[in-house]
């Protein structure tokens, strides 16, 4: 009888994955069986057999014991985030070694899945389905989108009957409402009811309550499909102008648009806020295997980069930006692949984001997002190695190669080694604030010393006063709509002698960690904000009446301009490497000027004494453009 359930299937994907089973192929065929008489039920059980072959999960006795201890400390917590960290560090103590052990061996599914398992998840994926509200959506989008199993490579549950939320279960999400608006309803209730601590744990840590958007992103999916509606995760690599990646959920209110949701936020929003992010690709996690995908186009079985070792991802950089198809001509052809990869640049060397097949000297790589720089690399034995003159693919699809010209050099001047969007918008918190004496606490009779103007560059900024006479008060007012996000505040006198405050006096409600005493510890990271918007300041007493000559401020900053002391390094790429222009000392200015550079180049500061943040750059009209 097994043999006839196989051997009548028509779908060679079904005849693969049952060969594939091994010992298990008894319990693949009992669900078939169990569906003989139930048409669409069948559809559904084959379409999970034939497309699981290579989705995998992870187990043993030490991810048991993980799981079961984390249950533990989440029922007996009370939501108290202090004790589920301090809990979780001594679990990893106690489980650790075979914990990594274990999850550094997959087991698919395909060898291991039972029969009762995957009946009862059909029958629950069809009992949340037969609804008359999300009857628009086509028999296919309900396999694609709501029938499948797992969301990524958590352990596997029935999880539909263990994510059930009260406010999802009115009587009204039971009546006969035929449309998407119903949809819009559910959606925009299951974002605004988590509340995230996005957390960024260990590699494949799973179950915890403080996780990455990943995490967020698969339990947003499957609170979707528990209700019956179609969604998924979707994915960037690697930004192309910034460090990481990210995960996001989509749902679908029809069965052709799909839309991205940010947990706490308006539906379709997730990108709104991210309008300085740059997206190179973008792909979405499937059930169904994709025949387009490397992975099945990898007939050689090539080595592939982790992105792309998968089957279930598909293309939709389209959905998201404008974009590009780009040729590229290659060097470096000895190498023999038969596969070219784009990368971006994340902050710390070249990331791959896309691939495509080799033709001689040329590589066509489709759907590019633009306004990013791209470096075509091979990937040989785990390594990255240049194969193209990286280009900038501009805002209109206009692909420039970025080659420096060592005929003709010139001047660069450098304020930072990585791209200001965050200090920038910092800055914007002080101007209009003012620095004020008095001799009076109530500053009833104060006098303003400096209005905070429209600064350029966040860094330290020294003000001369020119006071005539000594005062006893001094403080900083902030401007409102700000929180007074001051780093770093020292006053000094005629000799300069630093003016050290005898009382502090002011605002004083601010926010844990973030107090008065921030302003003078030495650390430009740490910073003053207050709980409060609007009348924020903050001051102090001085020992006696004294006469200020100079202010030295540093508004809430990210550390990444050109620091007293600190060794920077130019470098410029070329024929597929970094070439130094020179070392410097950095400077109060906060400016360093490094002659004979090539022109055309794409250059990169790297600071030698501290710090991780670096960015690559063109240098247009005398300033840093960071790409």
């Amino acid at each position: 009888m097994t043999t006839g359930i196989a051997s009548s299937c028509k779908e060679s994907g079904l005849d693969r994955s049952l060969s594939q089973a091994g010992n298990n192929r008894k319990e693949l065929e009992a669900v078939l069986r169990h569906y003989r008489n139930a048409p669409l039920k069948l559809q559904a059980a084959r379409f999970l057999i034939e497309n699981m072959d290579a989705h995998y999960g992870f187990g043993g006795e030490a991810v048991e014991e993980y799981y079961h201890a984390m249950d533990s400390i989440f029922r007996h917590g009370k939501g108290d985030r202090t004790y589920w960290n301090r809990q979780y560090d001594s679990i990893l103590a106690q489980v650790g070694t075979g914990l990594d052990s274990c999850m550094s061996v997959p087991l698919f599914d395909i060898e291991h899945i039972k029969a009762d398992f995957l009946i009862a998840h059909i029958d629950s994926a069809f009992a949340v389905w037969d609804r008359n509200w999300n009857r628009q959506y086509s028999f296919d989008m309900f396999l694609r989108y709501v029938l499948p199993y797992r969301i990524g490579h958590e352990g596997l549950s029935l999880w539909r009957g263990n994510l059930s939320m009260a406010a999802l279960e009115q009587e009204s999400y039971k009546q006969n409402i035929f449309n998407s608006t119903y949809v819009y309803e559910i959606a925009n209730t299951i974002s605004w009811l988590l509340r995230p601590a996005i957390y960024y744990p260990l590699d494949k840590l799973p179950n915890l309550k403080l996780a990455s958007c990943r995490e967020y992103a698969h339990l947003c999916a499957a609170l979707f499909r528990a209700r019956g509606i179609p969604a998924t995760v979707d994915f960037v690599p690697q930004w192309g102008n910034r460090s990481l990646g990210h995960v996001w959920c989509v749902f679908f209110p029809n069965n052709q648009t799909s839309i991205p949701v940010e947990l706490c936020e308006p539906l379709g929003t997730e990108f709104m806020r991210r309008r300085e992010d740059r997206l190179p690709k973008v792909f979405r996690n499937t059930y169904e295997k994709n025949p387009y995908s490397l992975y099945v186009q990898n007939k050689e079985r090539d080595s592939l980069p982790s992105v792309f070792n998968t089957p279930y991802i598909l293309d939709v950089t389209d959905q998201y930006v404008e974009t590009s198809d780009v040729d590229v001509h290659l060097y470096n052809l000895d190498y023999d692949t038969r596969y070219v990869y784009l990368s971006v640049f994340n902050d710390q060397k070249w990331s791959i984001v896309h691939w495509a097949r080799k033709k001689g000297t040329k590589a066509r790589f489709t759907k590019l997002g633009r306004d990013i720089v791209y470096l075509p690399v091979y990937f040989i034995q785990g390594l990255t190695i240049p194969a193209g003159n990286a280009f900038l693919l501009d805002h209109e699809g206009l692909k420039t190669d970025i080659q420096p010209d060592i005929s003709k050099k010139i001047s660069v001047t450098v304020k930072r080694k990585f791209r200001d969007t965050k200090s920038n918008h910092f800055l914007q918190g002080v101007i209009g604030g003012k620095f004020q004496v008095a001799n009076r606490k109530d500053f009833r009779d104060s006098i303003t010393l400096y209005d905070i103007p429209r600064i350029e560059d966040n860094r330290y900024h020294k003000v001369n006063t020119n006071m005539s006479q000594p005062y006893k008060y001094f403080r900083y007012l902030s401007p409102n709509l700000s929180r007074g996000n001051m780093a770093e505040l020292y006053v000094f006198n005629e000799t300069g002698d630093t003016l050290r405050p005898h009382e502090y006096f002011g605002n004083l409600h601010t926010r844990p960690g973030m107090g008065i005493e921030n302003l003078s510890d030495g650390n430009t990271l740490s910073y003053y904000e207050s709980h409060d918007l609007y009348n924020v300041w903050y001051g102090w007493e001085f020992e006696s009446p004294s006469q200020i000559s100079q202010i030295l401020f540093l508004p809430l900053n990210d550390d990444n301009f050109i620091r007293e002391k600190e060794i920077y390094e130019l470098l410029y790429w070329d024929n597929g490497e970094w070439h130094s222009l020179g070392q410097q000392t950095g400077n109060f200015k906060s400016e360093l000027v490094f002659k004979n550079v090539p022109s055309g180049a794409l250059l990169l500061l790297r600071n030698h004494t501290k710090g991780k943040e670096e960015r690559i750059f063109t240098y247009q009209n005398g300033k840093q453009i960071w790409r």
